[in-house]
């Protein structure tokens, strides 16, 4: 058996693959952008066969860009997008459906009436939208849902395993905690087939096999884990914020679970031999994605000019942003808000723009920061742990130093969530403990705070203001 660890990362926007060492060294990175449709206004889909692809794509690559084979692999860990779903055939593994996003907001109205009948369901899970692309199929086949995760692993198995780990489950609604099992009253509620549900499996562990023909070999697949969660167990499953299409912070209570707020619900991190570990989450909804609608809708130009405009101004001028184009998340939990651009005066410019908005995500993400450790009751940390796509932006992390009056710490690895599912792996095939992380856990830079935490406060309380009125909680 190899020593080196694959690590498949498919997220909202992007997904990739990284060959690790069983020391925590990135060998190899390759990744592909992934289209998302939007067949009717708050409709996010994506097209399975298009991820299938770019999957085998990002695996092979990674390998070949590394120069090594799979002879070289001890396994394959895996890390997804949460609370998407689809359908497929069983008998062919043809996809029935596109692939429904987290994101989508049709699930809003039932997870409402979900509510009004027993079952706290939240617009984002899978819960609240699968009966409605189960209709859209029909009856009379050997289907089988899942999120993507459970899809790509019944491909790469040649449809040998259905399957899903419990913090891929959790997101989606049905798992019960009780027994952490499938909700069977949920399901029989919902007059959903049993029989469509992965199989639950430890988060790490002997999973399944890929075939031979996807390397020319079989190389186990030893780890299963919802991204955020992966993340986490790259930050040493303290705490952190992921920069990605949204920002979600995950603060880990071990085997403690903390329900206090429906805003900023615990999760699985991970469930091995019936012992479950737990965070609390809170989410700004639209991060990335917000700072990429206000670079498109205003022409601010590509990532690097955007930033360059923002640091051109000491200030936002007076101008401010609320990402919310896709709700509201913690703590609000306001999945009809929507995102407001104001504060606009003949004085504003484009750079005062692009700073509002940089600071709109970095406010957003010390609401949920204090959210968040007020509900666990734990002491601030003395640095906030940080990684994703936007983490590679220093002005927006020094922003974010300054607005929440307190150091942030960017990981070494951008793409944290694939050492995440490479830590677990390593574990799933006994290169490493269940505590262990060896190198993966490392950060490269701190940005500390430039003002002072009177001026944060201060700074925090006018956003506030200007962005909720008297309707802040």
């Amino acid at each position: 058996m190899g020593e080196l660890l694959l690590a498949l990362d498919v997220g909202t926007t992007s997904l990739g693959a990284g060959l690790f060492s069983s020391d925590g060294k990135l060998l190899a990175w390759t990744s592909r952008r992934l289209k998302t449709t939007s067949p009717a206004p708050g409709h996010l889909e994506q097209e399975p066969r298009a991820i299938w692809r770019a999957t085998l794509a990002v695996m092979r690559g990674a390998l070949a860009d590394a120069g090594r084979d799979a002879v070289d692999l001890a396994a394959i860990g895996i890390t997804t997008q949460r609370t998407s779903a689809m359908i497929w055939d069983r008998r062919d593994g043809r996809a029935l459906t596109p692939l429904v996003l987290w994101s989508d907001l049709r699930g809003v109205e039932r997870a409402m009436s979900l509510r009004g009948e027993g079952y706290f369901v939240a617009p984002q899970q899978a819960a609240a939208k699968l009966e409605a692309i189960v209709a859209g199929v029909g009856q009379g086949r050997d289907l089988a849902w899942g999120n993507i995760d459970s899809y790509l692993i019944w491909r790469l198995s040649g449809g040998a395993a259905l399957v899903t780990d419990r913090s891929q489950a959790w997101p989606t609604g049905y798992l019960d905690l009780s027994t952490m099992g499938w909700n069977e009253a949920l399901i029989g509620h919902q007059r959903l087939d049993a029989a469509m549900f992965p199989q639950l499996v430890d988060t790490w562990g002997p999973i399944a096999e890929t075939t031979a023909t996807v390397f020319g070999r079989p190389v186990p697949i030893c780890a299963d884990i919802a991204d955020q969660q992966s993340a986490l167990t790259a930050h040493g499953e303290a705490a952190k914020v992921t920069y990605g299409t949204s920002a979600t912070l995950d603060l880990g209570t071990g085997t403690q679970l903390v329900l206090k707020d429906f805003s900023a619900p615990p999760f699985v991190v991970s469930s091995v031999g019936g012992q479950a570990r737990f965070c609390i989450e809170g989410m700004v909804y639209t991060a990335g994605a917000a700072l990429d609608w206000v670079r498109g809708a205003m022409r601010l130009g590509a990532p690097a000019a955007f930033d360059a405009l923002a640091a051109s101004v000491s200030d936002a001028g007076g101008v401010w942003f609320l990402p919310a184009l896709q709700g509201l998340g913690a703590p609000h939990g306001d999945a009809a808000r929507r995102g407001a651009l104001g504060g606009l005066s003949l004085g504003a410019g484009r750079a005062h723009i692009a700073r509002a908005a940089l600071e709109g995500v970095a406010f957003r993400t010390r609401e949920v920061f204090e959210h968040v450790h007020t509900l666990a009751e734990h002491a601030l940390p003395t640095a906030l742990g940080v990684d994703g796509g936007l983490a590679s932006s220093d002005v927006f992390l020094q922003i974010q130093a300054d607005l929440l009056g307190q150091p942030v710490r960017r990981h070494a690895l951008r793409e944290a969530t694939a050492g995440g599912a490479a830590i677990c792996a390593a574990r799933g095939a006994g290169l490493l403990g269940p505590e262990e992380t060896a190198g993966f856990v490392a950060y490269d830079r701190a940005f500390e705070p430039r003002v002072s935490r009177t001026e944060a406060d201060g700074r925090f309380g006018a956003w506030k203001k200007a962005v909720y009125g008297g309707s802040e909680p």
